[in-house]
């Protein structure tokens, strides 16, 4: 077993997870079995209270429809309009007409704003005058022949519902009610009539009579998906029923009583049903729904049914997702747990994972510290060849300037070089040896302490250190007196502390700025040292430029070195740089004759010795051979200047035809071979460099270099120009186009071919057909 578990740690890990996250699941299984037993409960619950709070509202809705009946009648007796009418017998004459349409123009905009659905009208008693929410006449026979009129009522009945007996509020079920206004078929309902008369408590003189629609009401009771199987009815205090839906008894069911509730087991023409009752005390009726207890069961069972497959559903995504989180978990531990098996003696065993991945994180965190410190030592060492190649070679190129740019940023925007030498007694014991080692690193510590930015320290013998010293540029008052303060300071604690005898000589150099000022700050440092080396105490020197000095030579050795490499290189751009930075005095007239010859003869032996390396050569289309221009004494020497710096760039010009003349063969049988390949969908870069026998690295660089453009760039142009020549010059579908090209698919094709145009290849096909033709 043991043995296994060393060999397969995986498969030991994800069996842990799983268990871990089936645990998890068991317990949450654990809890929601108890819930999904009493879930027929709650669901039946639920559905019993959406139903109830359903008949709650429309019972309540069928008030507030009564209750802003009364307050339309409130508002309208206050109208002197209404008040003409009311006290108005018989037929009204002309000049009533503008009362009545004042009243109609009122009871239509309180409808609005009291949110009535219903159809509303007014009517008097002593007068024939009827005004409704839309329409108004002087002869209520006439309207309700033509415009409005109950069916199993005529208009005389009409008039004795109306006015035949007291009441404040009266309900009436309304069948076939005719409104040509307000439906284009007749609609069954309840029509609630609000006495309207001054003195209420009498005979009504004046009503207002709503009808409300049976389907608005049933809508308001119960929800839509109810209608078909539900009973619904509402009657009055009496046992009158004044609507009725699904339920055709003249009376209210005996079982269920005039108050709010739930009354189980009613039988209704042999269909048991769940009712609810809710009556309403303001208008004196109650409504009743009822609910199938067949379909409730099935309703209730569909929501388990429902609830059950989310739990399964739940539960199969769970153990899914827990396989997946395992094997993710199992694979990338497994990693941790080899690294740390390599680097630990014991075998991973069941008990110890934790302690394995603990191994692994210090072992990785071991390694990153130790690859830190090799980047920051690589980094340092490259500083260190470009701050020393600074130093001795200098910088003259634009190259040059770039490189130390990107190293050391703009900390050679101000600096100081500063060059010392120290001495211990009696060098020849090893004693004194390593105290002169020790005495370079504290010198070194010390000039780090004394600034805001780092120093770089360059060791070029062993009892000599040249110190870069970046000075901060808002630090303006650290110039050179400062430093030559602070660097005596220096000396004075570093030879107290010394237990031999020791003595320390700096020389500071000018405050520079800009690489290409080191080499002439370094050269500073050791004259200022120079000149002040039979001092024998310890002291820090300046650089003081002598009065009436002679101007330093006209070139540098160091130019010629860099220009005879560019040369062999053919680096065209860094010749021409070099050339123009060592020539230009001549082209001033600024050195003596002497000055000039050595100058010329200088530049030409450079370029003459990378002549006879690179062999000669020929240049222009006729071939013409290279010469170097030979001094003569008739010619201007700047001319002849011009003539050798023309020859050193042509020289430049046959080392890159050399180059070129190489790689022409293998450029022209690798573009080739993609050119004929390219209708291939697997041409890659592995295929091209297996049959051309190069390697894949070497594919991507060349092509990048040869044409600019990425291989899959380079050959998707190719594809794409092989179908806009197919799109024209035949008339096959764009499946077979994108198939010959070597596309992958139709989508590969329709996406690279609109980003290049813009458009489909079946709209660019069109357009460029017609302007062909």
């Amino acid at each position: 077993m043991k043995e296994w578990v060393k060999r397969h740690p995986a498969a030991l890990i994800f069996g842990k997870r799983f268990m871990k996250y089936g645990l998890i699941l068991a317990i949450l299984l654990l809890m929601i079995i108890p819930l999904y037993y009493k879930s027929y409960g709650l669901a039946k619950q639920l559905t019993l209270d959406n139903s109830e709070s359903k008949l709650a509202d429309g019972v309540e809705m069928l008030e507030q429809q009564v209750l802003q009946a009364q307050t339309i009648t409130n508002m309208l007796r206050q109208e002197e309009a209404f008040k003409r009418l009311f006290f108005l017998k018989g037929a009204p004459s002309s000049e009533y007409y503008p009362d009545i349409h004042v009243v109609q123009s009122k009871l239509k905009n309180l409808a609005l704003t009291q949110d009535m659905y219903s159809n509303a009208y007014l009517r008097f008693k002593d007068n024939p005058v009827f005004i409704s929410n839309h329409i108004s006449s002087d002869d209520y026979e006439d309207v309700y022949g033509r415009f409005y009129r109950y069916s199993n009522l005529s208009a005389e009945a009409w008039q004795q519902r109306l006015f035949g007996e007291s009441y404040i509020v009266k309900l009436y079920p309304a069948e076939q009610v005719y409104s040509s206004y307000y439906s284009r078929q007749p609609f069954d309902g309840i029509t609630a009539v609000v006495n309207n008369s001054y003195f209420n408590a009498f005979e009504p003189q004046s009503v207002l009579a709503i009808d409300m629609d049976r389907r608005d009401l049933l809508d308001k009771l119960i929800y839509a998906d109810q209608w078909s199987d539900h009973i619904v009815y509402i009657a009055d205090s009496e046992g009158r029923m004044l609507l009725s839906h699904n339920y055709d008894a003249d009376r209210p069911i005996e079982q269920v009583d005039p108050v709010r509730g739930l009354f189980d087991g009613i039988e209704v023409a042999g269909v048991s049903y769940l009712a609810l009752s809710e009556p309403s005390e303001l208008l004196g009726l109650t409504a009743v729904v009822g609910i199938p207890a067949a379909s409730f069961e099935h309703n209730v069972n569909s929501l388990l049914q429902l609830v059950l497959l989310y739990i399964v559903s739940g539960t199969a995504l769970i153990v899914l997702l827990a396989f997946l989180f395992s094997t993710r978990e199992a694979l990338s531990i497994k990693q941790l747990v080899d690294t740390a098996s390599r680097s630990t003696k014991t075998g991973f065993t069941l008990d110890n994972e934790f302690k394995y991945l603990n191994n692994a994180f210090t072992e990785i965190h071991t390694l990153n510290e130790a690859q830190h410190g090799q980047i920051e030592a690589l980094s340092d060492s490259i500083q260190y060849s470009i701050a020393k190649h600074l130093l001795i070679l200098g910088v003259f190129t634009e190259r040059e300037k770039e490189e130390a740019a990107a190293y050391f940023g703009s900390a050679f925007d101000r600096f100081v070089v500063a060059k010392a030498v120290y001495q211990v007694e009696d060098e020849r014991h090893a004693a004194s040896r390593a105290a002169q080692q020790n005495l370079g690193l504290r010198l070194e510590a010390g000039c780090v302490a004394m600034l805001s930015q780092r120093p770089l320290a360059l060791n070029l013998h062993a009892n000599e250190t040249v110190f870069l010293l970046f000075l901060d540029p808002e630090e303006s008052r650290v110039g050179r007196a400062e430093l030559k303060a602070r660097l005596s300071e220096l000396i004075r604690s570093l030879s107290a502390e010394a237990s031999l005898n020791i003595t320390i000589s700096i020389g500071l150099s000018e405050t520079m700025s800009g690489p290409e000022a080191a080499k002439a700050a370094y050269q500073q440092a050791k004259y200022a040292l120079g000149i002040n080396e039979n001092e024998a105490a310890s002291g820090v020197y300046l650089f003081e430029p002598s009065a009436g000095a002679e101007p330093g030579p006209a070139f540098d050795n160091a130019v010629l070195l860099k220009l005879y490499d560019a040369l062999i290189a053919g680096e065209t751009s860094q010749v021409s740089q070099l050339l123009d930075g060592s020539l230009r005095p001549l082209t001033a007239y600024a050195l003596s004759e002497q000055d000039q010859l050595q100058l010329f003869f200088s530049v030409r032996q450079t370029v003459a010795s990378a002549y006879r390396v690179i062999g000669g050569g020929t240049v222009g289309e006729e071939g013409r051979s290279l010469e170097l221009p030979v001094y003569d004494q008739s010619q201007d020497i700047v001319r002849l200047a011009d003539q050798l710096r023309r020859t050193a760039l042509e020289l430049c010009e046959v080392v890159i035809g050399s180059k070129k003349s190489n790689n022409d063969k293998l450029k022209a049988n690798l573009l080739d071979y993609i050119g004929e390949h390219a209708s291939d969908p697997a041409l890659s870069a592995g295929a091209i460099a297996s049959d051309l026998l190069i390697s894949e690295k070497y594919v991507f660089s060349f092509v990048k270099e040869q044409t600019g453009k990425t291989l899959g760039k380079y050959i998707e142009d190719i594809r794409l120009a092989h179908a806009e020549r197919l799109l024209l010059d035949t008339e096959q579908a764009n499946s077979w186009v994108w198939r010959q090209c070597g596309f992958g698919s139709e989508n590969t094709f329709y996406r690279a071919f609109s980003k290049k145009h813009g458009v489909t290849p079946t709209v660019w096909r069109a357009n460029h057909r017609d302007l062909t033709e």
